[in-house]
């Protein structure tokens, strides 16, 4: 209804202006009849007075056909070239060409000469245009004689109007038909004046109120027809609190379809298009300017909530806790709503700005508690017996392979190394979560997964796409960015050359050490720290980054691994040079004639070549050969056989100084070992205790465990130690010999002072003594002396029995051989006295003669020989020999209890 009024208004305008042939309402001057422009706005009005199936044939060309649009030189059929009836030309375009055109007419006012020649008569040549000026001037010559004869003929007719005219003229005047009176029509001025207040009295209130309706009519329905446009902003604010952005995008390009729908009938409106079916597209479509206003206004509360929900995603896309696969969806939806800047490249520099400061943040808050941790501990104690105790727990803990005992420490060196598996396990952590999501994301972009729909496509991809190479290169910077400060941060802790030197080289102990602690513990976490850094590269190695991106990482582990294995060394050494201190004298459950010590050692010194080997192979101990991978550098085999060799020799040198210093408790809780010595009758606080047990562990590490040792190592570090191998076994037999000679120089001192007493002492006159009755004390004393030292050998080591007595032997018939020799003379009775105890001694120990103690026995028969004088001989000899015999079986039979233990077993 409201269209409707506007167009009978403007019709009704139309038909007053096509009336009057006005150009306006309010015109400033009349034109006259054959004036063009008066058929031209006749043409216009008309044009606009009938909407339904109007043409500008209608108006326009009717009034232009009734000028005279001939040619005057007579030359062409009309000066207008151009139809002007064409329904595809807007009303307006007409106009202005007819306005134009009126210049050609020679019956218009505006008719233009030189303008008419140069368009009608352009092409005209110059005889044809002289020819046509002929013709002009004879058609006005006969014209003006027309006119004459038409003059002359209605002269009287022309005379009579002129004073009916002036009569009429002049009755006006005295009538008051002036201009003063408004010419007569005062009067009918005020009743028309009177009638129109009293319409807009009556009339007026209605008219608005029908305006007002009209108004409210038209904007219910344009509310209505665009409904979903003006509620978009309250659709999409509930969108985004439920975080429907699928719902959102689509919403929101569905209102910018709906806003450009309606410019686009807008701009058609303007164009003023003549097409019916478009003026009727207009009609439903076209906006009016305070409907635009209202559409700008309600657009512009979505692009404010838009551009809202555009700054809190890419505010998410730096909010580091949010998944991966979110963060993915967040850059698809700003993707979509083709923000200006990039929303994958944002993420990516505010993720590798939050890695890099949390790197740098963990690292320091780990190192801040080492410290505080550090100062809070009591100062180290230099007591070499803590660290071996700390050892001795640490071999207990690994031998049952109760590796959380190690861990749960309450020891001061425990704890730093648990804050520094810490200080590997924080950052290499924030490595693993962080860049492979990082890389994962770089890798999609560079390889245009997050692209655009090709309905969203723009310029603006184009000028994307062109920096993509850039921005892959700084995407690798940024990978190897972050993993050069995970490297260098670990280098400046284990403090490792300079990453841009992979060239091994020595340092000085590590600030991370803790003074005092031991090879095993430092083994165990030496290794726990290297297999999590190990995991962590091979984890970042998997994710298929370009080499020269993670080749710090292979640096890293490179010097590490060096760093590691000196650090095992040192504090191999260094223990085995205490590791004296262990020894407790107990004996070891399997083998009664060693002691734990050995059992201890063993673990001791397999733990830690296994420990290096892992540390230098990054791999566990293979008997396969064929296994490349368990190969380590001649670099690394180097330092640890050297490392290997060294700690033996330190435990060999142990084993003396163990000997020969005074036993002390290793634990201040240790008192004096009853139960071992009820059980066992040794007193580690006895030297000849202490040397027979380390004579027998070392018989024990030359026949088992060496060779066991070696063939491991061998095994593990594809090498050969023959040659160190003999070496050792040479230092063996060294300290064998020495401790054997040393327990042996106290037991035959003993012996030696018995036999040359009673050989010498003069209680014996070896010439005047009777014959033989009994065998003399001092040889019973020298056996029971024996019998003592078979009791303790074979209590503390059973294995040396033979070897003691034999050497005893030796030494007791060199003493007596020596003696005998100081003898002057031997008389009947003497010689066969020395035979009888000789003879005694010899079947006594006769399980313990060996060749040279055997010869010794042949020197002493011979030695009593030679000075057995035979000037005493007073009967048969034969007869004789046969009653000593007989009297030794007596004394052997009379001892047989007593020496029962020099008896070889059946």
């Amino acid at each position: 209804m409201y269209r409707q009024s506007i167009y009978e208004q403007f019709s009704e305008e139309a038909a007053i202006l096509k009336h009057y042939g006005l150009d306006t309402l309010e015109p400033e001057y009349w034109v006259g009849d054959n004036d063009v422009r008066k058929s031209v706005r006749y043409s216009s009005t008309e044009g606009l007075n009938n909407q339904t199936n109007n043409s500008v044939s209608g108006g326009v060309l009717d009034d232009r056909w009734s000028l005279d649009d001939t040619d005057p030189l007579g030359l062409k059929k009309s000066v207008l070239w151009q139809d002007l009836s064409s329904s595809k030309r807007s009303t307006q375009d007409v106009l202005d060409e007819m306005q134009e055109k009126s210049q050609l007419l020679v019956s218009a006012k505006s008719f233009n000469p030189k303008y008419f020649l140069r368009e009608v008569h352009k092409d005209t040549s110059y005889n044809d245009l002289l020819g046509g000026a002929e013709l002009l001037r004879y058609t006005l010559d006969q014209k003006s004689e027309a006119l004459r004869n038409l003059v002359q003929d209605n002269f009287d007719r022309f005379v009579s109007a002129k004073n009916t005219i002036d009569t009429v003229y002049g009755e006006m005047k005295t009538q008051c038909l002036n201009a003063d009176n408004d010419y007569g029509v005062r009067g009918l001025d005020n009743a028309l004046s009177e009638a129109i207040n009293r319409a807009e009295q009556v009339f007026g209130p209605v008219l608005v109120n029908r305006n007002k309706a009209e108004k409210i009519r038209s904007t219910l329905s344009v509310l209505e027809k665009y409904k979903f446009f003006f509620n978009l902003p309250s659709s999409l604010m509930e969108s985004i609190k439920q975080q429907k952005y699928d719902v959102i995008i689509r919403d929101y390009k569905k209102g910018k379809v709906v806003l450009e729908s309606t410019m686009s009938s807008d701009a058609s409106e303007n164009n003023g298009s003549s097409n019916p079916s478009t003026e009727r597209e207009v009609d439903d479509n076209a906006l009016s300017a305070q409907y635009r206003k209202v559409f700008d206004k309600v657009w512009a509360e979505v692009e404010k909530i838009m551009e809202e929900m555009r700054e809190q995603l890419f505010k998410q896309l730096t909010e580091p806790w949010r998944s991966m696969e979110e963060q993915e969806r967040t850059i698809n939806v700003l993707l979509e709503l083709d923000t200006p800047e990039d929303p994958i490249w944002h993420y990516l520099d505010s993720q590798y700005k939050f890695i890099i400061d949390l790197l740098k943040e963990s690292y320091q808050e780990q190192l801040n508690k080492i410290k505080a941790f550090t100062k809070s501990l009591p100062p180290f104690s230099n007591d070499t017996k803590e660290i071996a105790l700390r050892l001795k727990n640490a071999i207990k803990a690994i031998n049952i392979r109760d590796y959380d005992s190690l861990i749960a420490g309450k020891d001061m060196d425990v704890q730093i190394w648990k804050a520094t598996l810490d200080v590997v396990k924080s950052l290499s952590d924030l490595l693993l979560r962080c860049l492979p999501d990082f890389w994962k994301l770089s890798k999609s972009f560079m390889d245009g997964k997050f692209q655009k729909s090709p309905a969203i496509l723009s310029a603006n991809r184009r000028r994307r796409q062109a920096m993509d190479l850039r921005k892959v290169e700084q995407c690798q910077n940024m990978a190897k960015g972050v993993i050069d400060l995970y490297a260098s941060l670990l280098s400046e802790f284990f403090i490792l050359p300079p990453l841009s030197s992979n060239q091994v080289r020595d340092q000085e102990t590590s600030s991370f050490i803790p003074s005092q602690s031991d090879s095993v513990t430092t083994c165990y976490f030496l290794t726990k720290i290297l297999n999590g850094m190990s995991e962590c590269v091979n984890d970042i190695n998997s994710i298929n980054m370009a080499s020269d991106v993670s080749n710090a990482l292979q640096i890293l582990m490179e010097q590490t691994r060096w760093k590691f294995v000196e650090i095992i060394c040192d504090a191999w050494n260094a223990d085995a040079k205490i590791f004296y201190s262990l020894e407790d004298w107990s004996l070891d459950q399997d083998n009664r004639e060693i002691t734990n010590f050995l059992r201890n050692f063993h673990i001791f010194h397999k733990y830690n070549s296994r420990s290096a080997y892992k540390i230098a192979s990054l791999g566990y101990v293979s008997d396969d050969d064929d296994n490349k991978s368990s190969r380590i550098s001649d670099a690394f085999l180097q330092k640890i056989k050297s490392a290997f060799l060294d700690s033996l020799y330190a435990y060999l040198d142990g084993l003396v100084h163990l000997v020969f210093s005074d036993y002390t408790p290793l634990e201040s809780c240790d008192k004096e070992p009853t139960e071992m010595i009820q059980k066992s009758r040794i007193d580690p606080k006895q030297i000849d205790s202490r040397i027979l047990l380390t004579i027998s562990n070392l018989s024990n590490l030359k026949q088992f465990m060496i060779p066991r040792i070696v063939s491991q190592f061998e095994a593990a570090y594809k090498c050969s130690l023959v040659d160190d191998t003999q070496t050792l076994n040479d230092v063996i037999n060294q300290l064998d010999g020495i401790l054997f000679e040393d327990y042996l120089k106290r037991q035959t001192q003993k012996i030696r002072n018995i036999v040359v007493n009673g050989i010498l002492s003069g209680d014996v006159d070896w010439y005047n003594i009777s014959k033989p009755t009994e065998v003399h004390s001092f040889v019973f004393e020298a056996l029971l002396s024996l019998v003592i030292v078979h009791a303790q050998v074979s209590d503390i080591a059973k294995p040396l029995v033979n070897r003691t007595l034999t050497a005893l032997l030796e030494s007791m018939a060199r003493d007596c051989l020596e003696a005998f020799r100081k003898v002057v003379k031997f008389g009947m009775g003497g010689m066969l006295q020395a035979t009888l105890e000789i003879e005694f001694m010899h079947q006594t120990l006769s399980q313990y003669v060996s060749k040279e103690a055997k010869e010794t026995l042949q020197h002493i028969y011979s030695t009593i020989e030679q000075l057995y004088d035979t000037t005493q001989a007073s009967g048969n000899l034969d007869s004789e020999l046969s009653s000593v015999k007989q009297l030794l079986v007596e004394s052997r039979k009379n001892t047989t209890l007593q020496f029962l233990c020099f008896k070889k077993p059946k």
